[in-house]
């Protein structure tokens, strides 16, 4: 698949360009807005990536150009904007989807992998041909069992050929589709490859899949026996490729970078005496800019995140000169950033944010399939049951954040409103959405009266039955859940707390050393944290105080449980960010009853 990437970023279009040609992908680069309308005009691409703060011409007017032409495919907004003013402009000038930076590695693939298949220009599905499988999905080729090592172009070839089985393509026509104008290869380029590819497909035990066809070109050979074909089932693991590429990249841009804070160096002092002129305020914004957004895909999310405040300050139309410490202090501590030398872990390696799981109850595995696909582009976890027992199972193991359920089974013993009975007594709640055939207007108030809380019909498009979860989620994210954290260095104690809140159907994590409190806040990513005060190693106060100054974690309802009962104990504790304050003497209903009432705040 054909893809321009139009970013004016030299560190950020080298990344973002080396990662989608490890994934297949073949890659143009632009860094303008008049070029890129040129280059579409010209040649042909399956998906745009485009930056909106690009030179002679942004990413919004581009958009909007290409749109009133009557451009189809799919276009990818990138910006470090992130209010919804702009992300509504975005859309509104025709774009399909819009990430914000510094963004997610695996969650940008994921997008545009779900943008091209939007556009029918991907399969969703390991194709196959003879015994050769194509796993589109997890980038692997294998004959057999057999994984088969193509190189991207190949890759390309192959794919293109499995894309369009009784079409021709001609030499030309290859090259249009699969090389970037800039390489100006000769037709006999395509020839070259298509013969490397032969011969590797053979070499497997394959084959020959692409004929010739004299005078004319290429194309898909008919498969003698396509039964006998096998599904591919292993899974690629992008992860350590895309770190091996961000730190081959950084080392190359270390000293650009350099220049670049080199420029921002100049501006307090430039402030201080009084002439700073508005062309090098300017060309220091957008440095902070661009700084803003390469930093983040390195993993140097605090120098991303100063880079921002420093491209707001210098947003400001008129800068005062008591600003300059300011801004002096800021370049510091983004120098100190930009200059570490621990090991670079690019910014998908740690979630930004928990990612919800959504547990399916339908036997139409058809469409579990369609929304699962389309679900990794929306950064959310599907999991499947075919029947109401297979779910009852799933829900006591590991509860969902939201339920979807078809209300018709062909059991007749019990059908979707059997458990979404069993769920309305459930503390605490999982809310659940009904998809499903039925229509009367019983069943509708039937599940209304059972507290579903929207009511779809079948048929829907996968992308509008994942609108409508995500939009249950955010009305449900405000400390509803049902995952509690507990810390404390009295294993008898933990025990007995734990016990107790299980029995309400609450899933609860325990933890004795205080030391290794951040990594498992972040595996169990948890709805309430339960402390002690005193703790070897780090106690309470330390906790909860590190826990108020991370953004993901501010508002995450905390309750102390403690031996100190004394005023000035308990007034510390709601200094540091204390949600509520609880004696170890008080009753098992009292704990449980604040528990359930932080859980499920009103």
């Amino acid at each position: 698949m054909k893809i321009l990437l139009v970013e004016d970023d030299p560190l950020t279009s080298t990344t973002l360009s080396e990662i989608l040609l490890a994934h297949q992908y073949t890659v143009t680069t632009a860094n303008d807005g008049l070029t890129t309308l040129e280059m579409v005009e010209t040649f042909v691409y399956d998906l745009i990536i485009l930056d909106i703060g690009i030179p002679k011409l942004d990413g919004i007017s581009v958009c909007k150009q290409l749109r009133s032409k009557g451009y189809q495919n799919p276009i990818l907004l990138l910006t470090a904007r992130d209010s919804s003013t702009d992300r509504v402009m975005g859309l509104d000038a025709g774009a399909d989807d819009y990430v914000v930076k510094p963004f997610d590695i695996n969650e940008l693939m994921a997008r545009v992998r779900a943008l091209l298949r939007r556009g029918k220009s991907v399969s969703t599905a390991v194709m196959t041909w003879e015994n050769l499988s194509f796993d589109p999905i997890n980038n692997e080729v294998k004959s057999g069992e057999r994984l088969i090592h193509l190189t991207s172009k190949e890759y390309c070839l192959l794919e293109l050929f499995l894309l369009n089985p009784k079409r021709i393509f001609s030499r030309r026509a290859i090259l249009d589709r699969l090389w970037d104008f800039a390489e100006s290869p000769g037709e006999e380029t395509v020839s070259t490859h298509i013969k490397c590819l032969r011969q590797k497909l053979k070499a497997a035990g394959n084959a020959n899949p692409i004929e010739t066809v004299h005078g004319l070109g290429y194309r898909l050979r008919a498969p003698r026996d396509p039964s006998e074909s096998q599904p591919a089932t292993t899974s690629f693991n992008s992860q350590q490729e895309i770190s091996a590429i961000t730190s081959r990249i950084w080392d190359n841009f270390k000293d650009r970078v350099k220049i670049q804070i080199g420029i921002l160096e100049q501006v307090s002092p430039a402030l201080l005496q009084r002439t700073l002129t508005p062309e090098l305020q300017q060309q220091a914004r957008n440095e902070a800019h661009k700084l803003a957004g390469s930093l983040g895909i390195f993993g140097r999310r605090e120098g991303s995140q100063v880079a921002r405040e420093l491209e707001c300050l210098l947003e400001l139309p008129k800068l005062e000169v008591n600003q300059a410490q300011l801004i002096s202090d800021l370049v510091v501590s983004l120098s100190l950033e930009a200059s570490r030398e621990t090991p670079l872990t690019p910014l998908s390696s740690e979630p930004v944010a928990y990612s919800p799981l959504i547990l399916i109850v339908d036997d139409d595995l058809m469409l579990a399939e369609r929304i699962r696909v389309e679900a990794i582009a929306w950064g959310l976890r599907i999991e499947m049951a075919t029947d109401i027992s297979v779910a009852r199972k799933m829900i006591a193991q590991n509860p969902p954040n939201i339920i979807l359920l078809d209300l018709g089974f062909s059991s007749l013993q019990e059908d979707g409103l059997t458990l979404l009975k069993e769920l309305s007594h459930r503390v605490p709640q999982i809310p659940v959405i009904t998809l499903t055939g039925r229509q009367s207007l019983t069943d509708r108030v039937t599940v209304a009266r059972l507290g579903v809380k929207i009511f779809l019909q079948k048929p829907l498009p996968a992308y509008e039955i994942l609108k409508a979860i995500t939009e249950v989620l955010s009305q449900s994210r405000s400390g509803k859940g049902n995952r509690v954290l507990i810390v404390d260095d009295d294993p008898d104690l933990l025990n007995y707390i734990s016990n107790l809140l299980e029995l309400k159907g609450l899933s609860v994590t325990t933890l004795e050393k205080s030391e290794q409190f951040w990594e498992v806040l972040l595996d169990c990513r948890p709805d309430l944290l339960i402390l002690d005060w005193e703790m070897p190693g780090f106690n309470g106060l330390d906790i909860c105080q590190a826990v108020r100054t991370d953004q993901r974690w501010r508002h995450l309802p905390i309750i102390f449980f403690s031996v100190h009962t004394e005023e000035t104990s308990i007034m510390q504790a709601f200094a540091v960010g204390a949600s509520d304050y609880l004696s170890k003497t008080a009753s098992p209903e009292t704990l449980i009853t604040q528990v359930l009432r932080r859980l499920q705040p009103v």
